[in-house]
């Protein structure tokens, strides 16, 4: 009796050994390498020839022709309605277990090193300006360039494929009076924002426009055809405090193109956390 048990549990023991053995293995995704001498360099509005326009709306895209999972591109705000006021229910208790938490981080973690090949820095010329602009592959970039009355030249490069993009073309419109812009003075990107203080108090900021009719757009660049006179107050914020520092330009110009006009340059050292950091100061005759 006792060797049929034995014999029982030895044969119960192989078999699950055997299952064991067979267990499938879970896969692990290789990281995608890119080929980029395929990639290309997607730029809309086409520019070129003469516009009346001084507003460009960029569509820039990197394009990957081989690439496995391609992003979709952020779908437009969701809107909502009376009827979602109400939608104010709690959010359901999180069940999971410490070890459920700890796979999907490293799920997350595995996810980002194999999308790492992605995050791009493009290296762009406008006018004389150094600008750099971070893109992901597969994703459209969107961003707003202000041209200057005459000849404009935007040039854009990803010096890693050794793509490049050349535009240029002419504007004729009302001149615009005052203009400052962002220059990024090193290769470290810089956190933070540039903040204009007109005469009269009022703070442009990005995307908002003042009173008097000044407009500093996201790009970094304020301009303004009809400056009011008096002192404007130039100022940066230094964004995220996990950031490092960056040493950052800004330049205004004032009656440019004509025997009347005038230019000043700040440069300084943007430190991580701290507090809207004051660059200088200039004025304008009526």
């Amino acid at each position: 009796m006792k060797r049929r048990l034995v014999l029982g549990l030895l044969l119960v023991a192989s078999v699950l050994g055997a299952q064991k053995a067979r267990a499938p293995k879970v896969p692990v995704l290789a990281a995608y390498v890119p080929d980029l001498k395929q990639w290309r360099l997607e730029v809309a509005p086409a520019l070129g020839g003469w516009s009346s326009d001084r507003t460009v709306s960029l569509r820039i895209k990197l394009v990957d022709p081989k690439d496995p999972n391609p992003p979709k591109d952020e779908a437009q705000p969701r809107f909502f309605n009376d009827e979602d006021e109400g939608d104010d229910a709690p959010p359901p208790e999180d069940t999971r277990t410490a070890d459920q938490l700890r796979q999907e981080r490293q799920a997350r973690e595995a996810e980002a090193a194999r999308n790492a090949w992605r995050s791009r820095t493009l290296q762009v010329w406008f006018n004389g300006a150094t600008l750099r602009w971070h893109a992901n592959v597969g994703a459209t970039l969107h961003t707003e360039l202000t041209a200057q009355n005459g000849e404009n030249r935007l040039e854009i490069l990803e010096p890693d494929s050794g793509l490049r993009v050349v535009r240029s073309w002419w504007v004729s419109t009302a001149r615009t009076r005052l203009r400052v812009v962002t220059i990024q003075a090193n290769d470290e990107y810089t956190g933070g924002s540039l903040q204009v203080q007109e005469p009269d108090g009022a703070l442009a900021e990005g995307g908002r426009r003042t009173p008097s009719g000044g407009m500093l757009r996201w790009s970094g660049e304020y301009t303004h055809e009809t400056p009011p006179p008096g002192t404007y107050t130039l100022k940066w914020t230094s964004g995220w405090r996990g950031g490092k520092p960056g040493r950052i330009r800004v330049e205004a110009l004032l009656d440019g193109g004509t025997d009347q006009e005038r230019r000043w340059t700040w440069e300084r050292l943007i430190l991580p956390g701290a507090g809207p950091v004051t660059l200088g100061t200039f004025d304008v005759e009526p």
